[in-house]
């Protein structure tokens, strides 16, 4: 069964920064209107506007998780990881244009987790998830796994960007976001709250929210139970 102490939690959005704004989105379901990405202090201006938007706000927010925590290793999770600019690159290579070296670079699933690390000067374990819809899920296995293996703290940025025009009809839209949390084991002294897994069954109706959104609603909202769907399958997750 997994289980885990949430030590730490923070999320960023465009609009969404302050914990009144997120509480609001929290109750009413309303993404803000149009608005610009949050400050990333953390990171200078020239990497900044490198980075696609889903993450440049997790390499900030994994960045201000490391700073608060003695983490042992962090993982990376996102569905669709730097899609937009991998369709830039593809779209540029159809028209037969030049690719950017910077579009290159930054184009892999990992590029969050390794700017963290060197922004950082983080060394130690890093890894970057994709799973489908159940990207948080699969990032909460891997970082309970760890937990088990003794490390103390671990850092979990599930995040996502701009989806671009060419998917629309098949990818649910949302604005760029990012959600960090510090896990520890359970029964962490330190801990906010402890969460539990009870079990998965075949889901009744798709996803209302991503995985990373249900769970982090759930916590703003000091709910004791959260479901995490992909469409296929429901956990459920149980505050203690």
């Amino acid at each position: 069964m997994l289980s885990f102490s949430l030590l730490d939690a923070q999320a960023l959005a465009p609009g969404l920064s302050e914990a009144a704004s997120w509480h609001q989105w929290a109750e009413s379901g309303v993404w803000p209107g149009a608005a610009p990405l949050p400050a990333t202090p953390l990171l200078p201006m020239m990497m900044a506007r490198r980075l696609s938007a889903g993450s440049r706000l997790a390499v900030q927010l994994g960045l201000t998780m490391l700073a608060r925590h003695p983490v042992d290793s962090a993982v990376f999770v996102s569905r669709h990881g730097e899609l937009a600019r991998s369709m830039s690159l593809l779209q540029g290579l159809a028209a037969g244009k030049a690719l950017s070296p910077t579009d290159f670079s930054m184009s892999v699933h990992n590029t969050a987790a390794g700017i963290c690390s060197i922004q950082g000067k983080a060394t130690l374990a890093m890894s970057s998830l994709a799973a489908g819809e159940a990207s948080l899920m699969a990032g909460l296995t891997e970082a309970v796994a760890n937990l088990g293996a003794g490390q103390r703290r671990v850092l979990l940025v599930a995040f996502e960007g701009e989806i671009p025009a060419f998917h629309h009809p098949w990818l649910a839209q949302t604005p760029p976001h990012a959600v960090a949390l510090v896990l520890g084991g359970q029964g962490d002294p330190d801990a906010a709250a402890h969460w539990r897994c009870e079990g998965a069954r075949a889901a009744s109706q798709p996803p209302a929210l991503s995985q990373s959104l249900a769970f982090w609603r759930a916590h703003l909202l000091s709910q004791e139970a959260c479901l995490l769907g992909d469409g296929r399958q429901e956990w459920s997750w149980r505050r203690d």
